[in-house]
């Protein structure tokens, strides 16, 4: 905890020392939060948890020539009463810090440090550098590499799956507004050997596309193939249409083989068969009902190799005083076909009704949320599930505000969980010689 403490505390220097020396364009974000909660498990002690967690961010920019921006952003965790979570009782993560220099080129720069890599079928969290490039004629490249981030260790193994070095990178076409195809890949070395394959090596390439011929039609969406099973890993696609003013029709398809997209994730190995493969198709619509009501209808198939499910519900949407009062409600249903439920539970199926109001001003903000699961078959003797949270808040200045949640439920784990949380947050920007904006 001290380092994570001395990490959070540099970047506080750091703030002061760009704004002031770099005459730079630097924006800090803080938030404490302290909670509190009570839990009573059936067979089980009673438990105390009063868990204080500070999240530090910084972003500078314009900084040397004017190129150079610097953002990192961390948290630390410290329990005063029981572990509220694993088994330390102080903790933290420097969730990303790097140094960010841009070319010309809008589209072109460079990234050294911890950081996150998104491009195509690639999504990664690396200490390492990556390159991105703007070329003629629509043509885009990217590249990076470096060490995965490794995190806790997985339940029941002594590693968390990452290997030692990746590095992997994508290049695209893009045609006016209209088009942009990409191929990627990554390669990860000396990854764990798990339950799931053989080989500590984890390689997967693939291809995006993004594609709306017409304003009113907009196709995005990815497929990735893992070398090693020799099998597709995931397709994922998504195609949006407006026929009308106001209303949008959502179609949505995703299929995943577990072996090849979660190929050095453990967590699954004891309760699915590597081999088997998900898929979920949906359906949605939305429509926008004058300035102040949106009602929304969707409907999902998943497929399992051990059962399938259906998922179908809707929502309605209100805001009033320039969306300053909002507020919903909505109900779902999930009918869960026999063995679809993983683990001992009877059925799966499960009615699920939320509904919530928010109300936001000058000097105060406030929310209630309620939530309720209502199970077709009672899971550890209890027919359903129910929370209430409360949200109290009060802006002591334009950038520094102080609020508080409250909730209070029952569910199948716990026969009675309340739970306190007190919340400052602080969000100041400042100019190159250190005043406010």
């Amino acid at each position: 905890m001290k380092k994570t403490c001395s990490s959070l505390v540099c970047l506080w220097l750091l703030a002061t020392t760009f704004s002031s020396a770099l005459a730079a364009d630097v924006t800090v974000d803080s938030s404490i939060l302290a909670g509190f909660a009570k839990r009573d498990v059936s067979g089980a002690s009673k438990e105390k948890l009063v868990p204080a967690t500070q999240f530090l961010g910084l972003t500078a920019y314009k900084l040397l020539d004017g190129s150079l921006s610097a953002h990192f952003y961390g948290w630390g965790r410290t329990d005063f009463a029981d572990k509220s979570y694993n088994d330390a009782k102080t903790t933290g993560s420097l969730t990303y810090g790097y140094l960010q220099y841009g070319f010309n080129n809008a589209n072109s720069n460079v990234r050294a440090g911890r950081l996150f890599v998104r491009e195509g079928i690639i999504n990664e969290q690396i200490d390492g550098l990556s390159f991105r490039a703007g070329l003629p004629m629509g043509l885009g490249l990217s590249a990076f590499g470096g060490a995965p981030v490794h995190n806790v260790h997985i339940n029941g193994e002594n590693s968390d799956g990452k290997g030692d070095s990746i590095y992997g990178g994508r290049v695209n076409y893009r045609y006016k507004g209209l088009l942009e195809i990409g191929l990627s890949g990554v390669y990860e070395s000396d990854a764990p050997a798990m339950l799931t394959h053989s080989t500590g090596d984890y390689r997967k390439i693939g291809g995006d596309l993004w594609f709306t011929p017409l304003n009113a039609v907009d196709l995005i969406g990815h497929s990735s193939y893992n070398p090693e099973t020799q099998s597709f890993a995931e397709h994922t696609y998504m195609l949006n249409v407006k026929p009308i003013r106001h209303l949008v029709l959502t179609g949505e398809f995703n299929e995943h083989h577990e072996q090849s997209y979660l190929y050095s994730w453990t967590m699954f190995s004891a309760a699915l068969n590597p081999n088997d493969k998900s898929r979920s198709l949906g359906i949605s619509a939305s429509y926008q009902v004058g300035n102040n009501l949106e009602i929304s209808t969707d409907y999902k198939r998943f497929t399992r190799e051990f059962g399938s499910a259906d998922r179908t519900g809707g929502d309605a949407r209100v805001k009033y005083k320039d969306n300053a009062i909002r507020g919903g409600i909505g109900y779902h249903y999930l009918n869960a076909g026999e063995g679809f439920a993983i683990g001992a539970n009877p059925s799966a199926s499960y009615h699920e009704v939320r509904c919530y109001i928010m109300h936001d001003s000058k000097s105060y903000f406030t929310a209630v949320d309620l939530l309720s699961d209502i199970f077709k078959e009672k899971i550890y003797g209890q027919g359903s599930s129910w929370e209430a949270v409360t949200t109290l808040g009060y802006h002591l200045t334009s950038t520094l505000a102080l609020s508080g949640d409250f909730s209070y439920g029952r569910n199948q784990q716990f026969t009675e969980e309340a739970k306190a949380l007190l919340r400052l947050t602080y969000n100041m920007p400042y100019t190159g010689i250190g005043g406010n904006k």
